[in-house]
């Protein structure tokens, strides 16, 4: 079985926890295998032996697998340790279920007032462990930092060895295919590693840059496992984002800093945490947010706040901290809040709800430490509390209103283009101006629909087809005048806007 790799930083605190005669420690993670080797290690560094409980199985003694017999429910082996109060390490994995069980709360207690007189440490685990309030206090918390670079890296050789030893692997990646491999795997856990590597290199005994693509979807599969966010491949670049030339030249500026944060650091800056994108639907907010990601070459991940709220009390907090928690292992990354007021907005019927996941985004953008650029896009700004748009929670707040004349030329030639279409062979500028009052989404459906229209009759698309269809759509600009020219007015003054001045 390949090595997972330990920080020596981690292994010197929890050598400093075990000295210090904490006995009850509470690991939030479900990668056990990895928690499993940091302890193997802990134990080699401390002398103290490590047992691990199995129900059915009872305690087992790692790596030889010695059993303790009698000890095969965890009620049982409790109890045994209780009695034992021996220097040793307990690992008790997928522990959340039983903290419901009074006895085994009682013998937790228990184990912390015996233990608490020498280096004696039991280790409960579980994904999203929940500790109940008689236990909580006297557990202490241990979190496993989000794997480095180059801890994947070693853990990739280390499988690839392995895999030698069965059958010939050749790895064919330039540096840039490497960087691009481990920024790919960055923020799985290891298993996920080792599975992922054994995929790529089981049919063709090959690891090259055909196999990056396989591991971008099966790291998608894992993030939305998680129920609370969404992965986003990169289809997008700034050129085929129309207009919004303000915009591009901030990302533009500011991309080295975030990519190469050690470099800002040394020059003086802090690396960008993120914007806020307000204004008209269909104008390209979410499209921006994609273009950033893959300008930057990151990995985009997207937060719907509709996956956030349940109907159980601080459930919907805990999916909240969640879907950061999960964003932070993948950084460097781009988090895109989509429609934050929906998250954010407050509510008199949520029970506080809305509030208390605000107050938990603005301590979190307040001290991130990871490399996560969010984008949060908006539509209707009254709803969003004024505490966001406080300068320094975002970088910069951008006001992307329906596009000019000249934007719009360019969000046709883009659609048109996409659809294998040659812009050139069609009086854009004559359709732009038919347009007035278009947002870029209506522009795109003018050319859907006109293609439909081309398609229907058996011929290729042409000018009055497009022109058409643009005379016979009513723009939003014109159903919804009102609340545009209040978001606008809104804006003026107290954002920036995404485009050249008008």
């Amino acid at each position: 079985m390949p090595r997972i790799p330990t920080p020596a930083t981690l292994l010197r605190d929890l050598e400093v926890r075990v000295r210090a005669h904490h006995p009850l420690w509470a690991v939030d993670t479900a990668d056990h295998e990895r928690l499993e080797q940091v302890l193997l290690d802990l134990s080699t560094r401390t002398g103290l032996p490590l047992l691990r409980f199995t129900p059915g199985v009872g305690l087992e003694r790692l790596p030889e697998g010695t059993r303790t017999p009698k000890t095969d429910t965890l009620e049982s082996c409790l109890a045994f340790v209780v009695e034992a109060d021996t220097e040793a390490l307990f690992l008790v994995p997928d522990v959340g279920a039983a903290l419901g069980d009074p006895r085994i709360v009682a013998l937790l207690r228990a184990i912390h007032v015996r233990y608490f007189e020498h280096r004696g440490v039991v280790v409960l685990a579980d994904a999203e462990l929940d500790l109940p309030a008689g236990l909580a206090p006297l557990a202490t918390p241990i979190t496993l930092p989000t794997p480095t670079l180059e801890e994947y890296y070693q853990y990739v050789r280390a499988v690839l060895a392995d895999l030698r030893r069965h059958r010939p692997v050749t790895v064919d990646l330039d540096a840039a295919g490497v960087a691009e491999l481990l920024n790919g795997l960055c923020g799985l856990s290891f298993p996920d590693v080792r599975r992922i590597i054994a995929q790529a290199v089981v049919d063709d005994g090959r690891l090259d840059r055909d196999d990056l693509p396989l591991v971008l979807e099966v790291k998608r599969r894992i993030v939305e496992r998680s129920g609370v966010l969404e992965y986003f491949a990169h289809d997008a670049g700034l050129e085929e984002v129309a207009g919004l030339e303000n915009l591009k030249d901030w990302l533009r500026t500011r991309q080295r800093a975030f990519v190469d944060p050690k470099a800002a650091s040394e020059f003086g800056l802090e690396p960008p945490r993120g914007l806020l994108l307000l204004g008209v639907q269909g104008c390209g907010k979410s499209l921006s947010a994609k273009a950033i990601a893959s300008e930057w070459k990151l990995p985009l991940v997207r937060l719907d706040p509709s996956n956030l709220y349940t109907k159980y009390f601080g459930e919907s907090e805990r999916n909240f901290r969640r879907a950061v928690a999960l964003a932070e292992s993948l950084a460097p990354v781009v988090l895109w809040v989509d429609e934050i007021e929906k998250a954010l907005s407050a509510s008199d019927d949520d029970g506080g709800t809305s509030q208390r996941i605000f107050g938990t985004f603005l301590s979190w953008m307040q001290e991130k430490r990871a490399s996560v650029f969010v984008v949060a896009t908006a539509n209707d700004i009254r709803r969003l509390p004024p505490e966001l748009l406080r300068k320094g929670r975002f970088d910069e707040i951008f006001f992307v209103d329906l596009p000019d004349e000249v934007a719009r030329v360019d969000v046709l030639r883009v659609h048109l283009a996409r659809r294998g279409r040659r812009p050139e062979e069609l009086d854009l500028p004559t359709l732009a101006g038919l347009s007035a009052g278009f947002s870029g989404a209506e522009l795109e459906q003018a050319v859907v629909s006109a293609l439909y229209r081309a398609f229907a009759a058996g011929r290729p698309l042409t000018h009055d087809d497009l022109a058409t269809e643009l005379r016979a759509t009513r723009p939003m600009s014109v159903t919804l005048r009102e609340p545009i020219e209040r978001l606008r007015t809104w804006a003026e003054h107290r954002a920036v806007r995404a485009d050249r001045a008008r």
